[in-house]
């Protein structure tokens, strides 16, 4: 019987997987240098209002956009001479892709990029601008990478996982290194975890440069891959199922890199899961207050504090990764509104009034006079249920925070009683006290997070 030989990436194997090494680390720092200039470590402006010292390093300053182009070009610098004529090729989704087709365009190496079909378009704008050939195949991660794989044998190109790849995670640790230049005195760094890959380069730095700065890991408990890996003592993945979240998006790859894995498991001092609208809140007040335009997964370290995930990190000096700013523009222009809608500073409701003159335009004065800012509005005269003698007016509007919110809650439900429906859940699912939500169950949040 013809036994079919299991493909398995040499460089990625799960039954042996490779530990980074730091001095791995220092030679990576070495050959980028000329290639890749450091991006600034600043301090916040809103240190205040939490009560910690937070540092961004802001790594979407990089010419493409994100960190990944340090793993990106170390691996293309690695690739013996006589190798690179005939390009390399990797399966993507993003951030890596831009990052390798800009490097190897410098490097004169031709790159193809497989992805799913359901790539979004502002990706397939920015690989090809860099003149990286873009190879759309299958509709999962999965079946990208097999078809990357095959092809690789197939036309003698270099396969990279620059996702898990050793000499990625070698050219990802350059990060860490930059970081113990810069802030000496960080009592703990924060890093987003996607595949895993940044973190263990992160904390295999940093532990060995000083081991009692922590390193926390932080990821969308919508994905929650690395979290589940260390509960199992394994790499854990589902490279069939795209996981939406706002730290990622439609095509968010679903697993933890076996060497990624290896090298963090023993180091990375916690892992943190942070809620969607948390992700949506820090990427506004980036937005808003730092001036900051980053994506989901680079906004989930400062989501752990806004979640109140790490009071013992209290009056420390914490630096928070921004890894990226690749965002879609209308991912961004959602997870803007969904902040907003989360803090309270953006209410959707629903409310009925009498089908007669004047009845819509004293609604509006009446919100208006009250500092209300309507955004969109809209009278449904067809549609109605209940009293035919009523109108149903959906409306959308601005407040300055969450305590005005709270207010046009009881001044809608004391003008027009028993016919509001509010679509926030602070306003909709609790009842609230001031400036103090109270769910069902008589638990107390501020900002209504329980």
């Amino acid at each position: 019987m013809l036994q079919v030989k299991e493909d398995i990436d040499e460089y990625c194997n799960p039954r042996k997987p490779r530990i980074l090494n730091y001095l791995d680390v220092v030679q990576a720092a070495k050959l980028l240098k000329p290639h890749i200039k450091a991006t600034p470590c600043v301090p916040a402006r809103t240190q205040e209002e939490f009560g910690i010292n937070i540092y961004y390093k802001l790594e979407f300053l990089h010419r493409s956009g994100c960190f990944k182009e340090r793993g990106a070009l170390y691996a293309l610098l690695k690739i013996p001479v006589n190798r690179r004529k005939l390009g390399v090729i990797i399966a993507a989704t993003g951030n890596e892709a831009i990052g390798l087709c800009y490097h190897a365009k410098k490097l004169s190496i031709s790159a193809t990029i497989v992805a799913p079909v359901t790539l979004p378009l502002s990706k397939v704008h920015k690989i090809n601008s860099m003149d990286g050939k873009l190879i759309l195949y299958g509709s999962t991660f999965a079946e990208a990478i097999t078809h990357a794989r095959a092809l690789a044998k197939q036309k003698g190109m270099v396969y990279i996982n620059i996702r898990d790849h050793p000499h990625a995670l070698a050219g990802f640790g350059t990060l860490g290194l930059e970081i113990m230049e810069q802030a000496p005195f960080a009592d703990a760094i924060l890093v987003p975890i996607g595949t895993g890959a940044l973190a263990a380069a992160i904390a295999t730095v940093v532990k060995q440069k000083k081991p009692s700065c922590l390193v926390y890991g932080v990821e969308s408990e919508n994905l929650g891959l690395m979290t589940k890996s260390l509960e199992k003592g394994e790499p854990v993945s589902n490279l069939s199922t795209a996981v939406g979240s706002l730290a990622g998006n439609a095509l968010s790859v679903n697993v933890i890199g076996v060497n990624a894995f290896a090298s963090a498991n023993s180091l990375l001092d916690r892992v943190l899961l942070v809620k969607e609208d948390w992700i949506a809140r820090a990427m506004l007040h980036l937005a808003e207050r730092e001036k900051f335009i980053v994506e989901g997964t680079a906004a989930c370290t400062l989501a752990a504090i806004l979640g109140f995930l790490v009071p013992e990190l209290k009056q420390k000096n914490v630096i928070c990764l921004l890894t990226g700013g690749n965002v879609d523009s209308l991912m961004l222009n959602r997870s803007l509104q969904r902040g907003l809608t989360a803090e309270g500073r953006l209410v959707k409701f629903k409310v009925g009034v009498y089908n007669k003159p004047n009845a819509a335009s004293d609604l509006m004065k009446l919100l208006a006079t009250r500092g209300y800012n309507i955004i969109t509005h809209f009278i449904d005269n067809c549609w109605t249920e209940g009293d035919t003698c009523r109108a149903e007016m959906k409306i959308v509007v601005e407040s300055r925070n969450l305590e005005h919110s709270f207010d046009l809650k009881r001044i809608i439900d004391r003008e027009y009683p028993d016919t509001a429906v509010f679509d926030n859940n602070l306003l909709s699912n609790k009842r609230c006290y001031g400036s103090v939500c109270k769910d069902p169950h008589g638990k107390r949040s501020k900002l209504g997070i329980s």
